[in-house]
């Protein structure tokens, strides 16, 4: 099992649950990069909440019993709760950076405070953040962090 955790963002469980082809493709591929060890997985409760907006509009009770089942804390994924900390550290990246969004903000500081090494996002909009990585969720991402922790 390696020690090189990466922060999942709610897109990359979207992609792989709610799209079709290539892009649900790349996030199974870190899903399953995760599952196998590779990585050392977290994300946010906040993520739960993100994900669940469309699936509870739509009446999807299985996709939601889905997302609740695998955005849970277990061998292989943590999720953080939101604390002071996390908060604190959001508005430090928001006032350095005033167009970031409160949820992006929570994302990135969240990862930070997690000794996350790479975030994976589709969101091109996430901010640099000291020392972690956004990795864009793509054919590669697998590659790209395996290769920069080897």
């Amino acid at each position: 099992m390696s020690d090189t955790r990466i922060y999942l963002d709610a897109n990359v469980f979207i992609a792989a649950y709610e799209t079709q082809g290539a892009r649900s493709d790349h996030a199974w591929w870190i899903l399953e990069a995760v599952e196998d060890g590779h990585f050392v997985a977290m994300t946010s409760e906040l993520t739960l909440a993100e994900v669940l907006v469309v699936p509870i509009q739509e009446g999807d009770d299985d996709l939601v019993g889905s997302y609740q089942s695998v955005i849970a804390t277990g061998d292989s994924l943590e999720v953080a709760a939101v604390d002071r900390n996390i908060l604190k550290e959001a508005a430090t990246l928001r006032a350095m950076r005033r167009s970031l969004k409160l949820p992006d903000a929570i994302h990135v500081a969240t990862a930070r405070l997690a000794g996350c090494r790479y975030i994976v996002s589709d969101d091109r909009r996430l901010p640099f953040a000291p020392g972690v990585q956004l990795v864009q969720l793509g054919p590669y991402a697998v590659d790209v962090m395996r290769a920069e922790t080897s």
